[in-house]
């Protein structure tokens, strides 16, 4: 007797590099996740900060305070999903490069696109401040719909 799989449902990754979800990310991925069978994956990032030399110093990873504010920020997200009737779990990571981890993550959970939020900055700003978000297109195998949003 063969076993008979179920496709495998269609999933999203809704992600931040630390910041709050804005309304219109949060909406944007729920209008793609259009079948209440689909689920979505939200991820924050703790960032670690200080260079990559190989030295463990406590001060460079993130604080109790940090954590708080990060799982929270992944609590109302998920709450909204599940508010709009998906599937939803969450979690936060800690890492120096956000763009590496969400692109990893993505593939790992095999989802089917990511979802973040983007402040348009122009080139000059884009290349000066390292811009997580356009790191992400280039590194990810996944589709990325990064939301434009201007912070208030």
């Amino acid at each position: 007797m063969s076993r008979v799989e179920a496709p495998p449902l269609p999933s999203i990754l809704l992600a931040s590099t630390g910041k709050a979800f804005e309304p219109e990310v949060v909406k944007n991925a729920i209008e793609l996740a259009h079948s209440p069978r689909s689920f979505v994956h939200v991820m924050s990032i703790a960032r670690i900060w200080g260079t990559g030399l190989g030295i463990q110093h406590p001060g460079l990873f993130p604080t109790k305070l940090e954590w708080k504010a990060q799982l929270e920020i992944v609590g109302d997200a998920v709450r909204t999903l599940k508010h709009a009737g998906l599937d939803a779990r969450g979690g936060v990571m800690a890492t120096r490069n956000p763009s590496k981890v969400i692109a990893r993550e993505a593939r790992r959970l095999e989802c089917s696109t990511i979802v973040i939020g983007w402040q348009p900055l122009s080139w000059w700003m884009t290349y000066l401040l390292q811009d997580d978000v356009w790191w992400l297109n280039r590194r990810s195998s996944v589709p990325v719909i990064a939301v434009a949003h201007l912070d208030g």
